[in-house]
């Protein structure tokens, strides 16, 4: 049997050699820190502006033609699921919850897809692999032992001759001749030694590797499931939020008609809503509370209370502070 071979360990040295590309979770990595900035210091436009700038044009495209680019277009993968989680989350931030929502679904579509290109690409390799595992794992049961037995026959003929030699022993003809077959068939011997010598390293490493690579497919797998369900998590929680908010809109709007007040899309409850400051206080801290603002900026665009509560915030004053009246001067009497 020729030895099956698989270039296994080379794979590091190629990843050094190809050329410079742009590494996506890098990219957030490095940018993440800066983007929270912007959203602690109430600069959700400027945040949001600064992450459509990161995304890339285009998705990258999979390639599954190796374990090595697998493992790269995965790493892309990951890195573009983190921008469009990043993405959705300041789009959030700037109250456009159904704008979120698109990016959460793109983001949801491509992990789906990234984990069937995936699935695709990695079971050609995984079945090459139990192939190979069982292939070597039988060459080697069943070599180490015949390896074993031809050495111990070899030495036994070879301790023989040099006794015959040593001794100097006369031979019959019919054990001359004996002697000589057995020697030409321990020169055969010597050769299958050798061949098996030569092939039972490769075979041997073939199956340690074997558990690796298996291992490397199931983490790939998992990495992409795991993609799927983080994307899958967020968009549940997005459109859930949407949709919470705009039943309660809706029961909100019906009273309202009921008690025969004119209904204005959504600005009646958003007017409701900033008549309790706790509303919007309750949210959390400034950051928290301006992306609440900005949400209702958005379900009604314009609404002065929200802009001037917001302008608060902005001014580093408490969102609903109350601004101090002049004093009234005070007239002298003559």
């Amino acid at each position: 049997m020729r030895p099956t071979l698989f270039a296994f360990m080379a794979a590091a040295t190629l990843v050094a050699q190809a050329p410079a590309k742009v590494d996506l979770v890098q990219r957030f990595n490095s940018e993440l820190p800066g983007v929270n900035r912007l959203l602690k210091e109430l600069k959700t436009q400027e945040a949001l502006s600064k992450v459509q700038g990161l995304m890339p044009v285009e998705r990258p495209a999979f390639d599954g033609s190796s374990l090595q680019t697998i493992t790269l277009s995965l790493d892309d993968a990951r890195g573009m699921s983190a921008l469009y989680g990043l993405l959705a989350k300041v789009t959030s931030a700037s109250g456009q919850w159904e704008k979120s929502v698109e990016i959460q679904e793109k983001r949801t579509q491509g992990a789906r897809t990234t984990l069937a290109q995936l699935e695709k690409a990695q079971a050609p390799i995984a079945d090459l692999w139990k192939k190979v595992s069982q292939d070597s794992g039988d060459y080697v049961a069943k070599n180490e032992p015949r390896r074993k037995d031809l050495q111990a026959k070899i030495s036994a003929f070879k301790a023989e001759y040099d006794e015959i030699k040593v001794s100097k022993r006369k031979l019959t003809k019919k054990e001359a001749e004996e002697f000589n077959a057995r020697g030409a068939q321990i020169q055969q011997d010597e050769q299958e030694v050798a061949q098996i010598d030569a092939a039972l390293p490769v075979h041997k490493k073939n199956v340690a590797n074997a558990p690796k690579v298996f291992k490397i497919l199931e983490d790939n797998r998992k990495e992409a499931e795991g993609m799927v369900k983080t994307a899958e998590e967020a968009l549940a929680k997005i459109k859930q939020l949407v949709v919470d908010q705009n039943d309660e809109i809706t029961q909100f709007n019906t009273q309202q008609v009921i008690k025969k007040v004119k209904v204005v899309g959504r600005k009646n409850w958003v007017d409701a809503v900033l008549r309790a400051p706790t509303n919007t206080t309750k949210q959390g801290g400034p950051e928290e509370q301006t992306a609440f603002l900005n949400r209702l900026l958005v379900l009604d665009p314009g609404n002065g209370a929200a802009q001037k509560a917001l302008d608060n915030l902005l001014a580093g004053k408490d969102a609903f502070a109350k601004e101090a009246k002049p004093a009234k001067k005070s007239s002298s009497k003559k």
